[in-house]
């Protein structure tokens, strides 16, 4: 009979050890997850904040392009310049608007995982909304040149403005072609290299600092 206690206390002990590591390990857990969100939230201000900027730049210039374009209702090419940056200047709030409800969607109470799967929407949003607002600047400066000078270059020297387009038709598709060329499998390193500068150095220290969290959270 003793014999037995001792193998019960020795068993009651192994369990009170046991539970009191279980324990440590999740208030330490707790502890690396509140550092970690902490620096990731932190790291996206940055961007929330040049998304601020952004969507302000976008709405002042809707407020000068909307009355350049209305006042010349009736001269084809100065009404489709104005219109032109008036909608990407649009574009440039929507943009903004989207990646700000991304960041805002981040809860930092959820699992890592979920918090991961956040972040990567927001990256993706931020991608796509970098071409959305980059690549048109191949052809938006002229219709921008158009308005600054009141379509005196259209008087002056209306081929230039052909000249111009034609360079930004060749810029986007040359853009194209380096997409497709870096992302082919053999240059995948490269790929991987140009899509990290691409999500920007807030999105990527974030998805750092939750990559190390999950590698605690696994191990």
């Amino acid at each position: 009979m003793e014999t037995t206690m001792e193998l019960d206390d020795l068993k009651h002990a192994w369990q009170t050890l046991d539970r009191r590591l279980r324990q440590q390990n999740a208030l330490g857990f707790q502890l690396l997850k509140s550092s970690r969100t902490d620096s990731a939230r932190r790291g996206l201000r940055p961007l929330a904040w040049g998304q601020a900027l952004q969507m302000l730049i976008g709405a002042a210039g809707m407020l000068v392009f909307a009355p350049y374009w209305v006042r010349h209702l009736h001269e084809p090419a100065l009404l489709a310049s104005g219109l032109v940056l008036h909608a990407y200047c649009l574009g440039l709030v929507i943009v903004g608007a989207v990646v700000e409800a991304r960041i805002a969607a981040i809860d930092y109470a959820e699992p890592v995982l979920a918090i991961q799967r956040r972040l990567l929407a927001l990256r993706r949003a931020y991608v796509i909304g970098g071409m959305v607002v980059g690549l048109p600047w191949w052809f938006i400066y002229v219709p921008l040149l158009v308005v600054l000078g009141d379509g005196r270059m259209l008087e002056d020297a209306p081929g230039v403005a052909l000249v111009q387009l034609a360079i930004g038709a060749i810029g986007l598709l040359g853009t194209w072609w380096f997409h497709r060329w870096a992302n082919r499998p053999e240059r995948a390193a490269f790929g991987r290299k140009l899509d990290d500068a691409a999500a920007g150095g807030s999105i990527r220290r974030a998805q750092a600092a939750l990559d190390e969290l999950a590698a605690f959270e696994r191990d």
